[in-house]
């Protein structure tokens, strides 16, 4: 069974608890969040230990947490973080709060799969959806519900990423979209 991890970083975390899964028998999703980038290195770490062969890092990373990640990684692990285009990066730091946090992440399903954490610090919204048009409508929801930004996790390339951009700028031009699928 293949095993994937999308870690983020949320400072003032609360919860001692913040994380689900998802498991359709062939693969397993685990959405975490932790406060602090040392804590989420060391669960990126444990999860590669645990058999994750993909880690997507959700928040403020670079290439010196992926570097670190994977020094003693097996072969064929697969790190990346969310980047920005400088466009979104702008509408991102001008953001008030970042509260409500919405993430769509590609991955075998039919139909979309939800997952809710929720914490005074951050609430995580995450859709799992099969194809493009999927990922579009969650992220076209995630803007009529006033989520403060959006992350893309697994195999959104630039041309994807720019068409859920134009989605979301259609409902509110303000909400930051990044992902895990392009280098700026």
């Amino acid at each position: 069974m293949e095993k994937y991890a999308f870690i983020e970083n949320v400072p003032g975390l609360s919860s001692d608890r913040y994380t689900d899964s998802f498991n359709d028998g062939e693969w397993e999703s685990f959405v975490i969040g932790l406060d602090g980038m040392d804590k989420v290195v060391d669960c990126a770490k444990q999860m590669i230990a645990d058999g994750a062969s993909l880690i997507n890092l959700c928040g403020d990373f670079g290439e010196e947490h992926v570097a670190e990640i994977l020094k003693d990684a097996p072969e064929g692990t697969e790190v990346h973080y969310a980047a920005y285009l400088p466009t979104e990066l702008a509408k991102l730091e001008a953001l008030p709060q970042y509260v409500e946090y919405g993430q769509i992440i590609f991955g075998g399903v039919e139909e979309p799969v939800h997952l809710e954490l929720a914490d005074p610090a951050m609430n995580t919204h995450t859709v799992f959806v099969k194809n493009l048009d999927q990922a579009i409508e969650a992220a076209r929801e995630f803007a009529k519900a006033g989520v403060d930004g959006i992350e893309l996790c697994s195999s959104f390339d630039l041309d994807m990423t720019r068409q859920i951009i134009a989605a979301v700028e259609a409902i509110d031009p303000k909400i930051p979209v990044g992902s895990n699928g392009i280098i700026v």
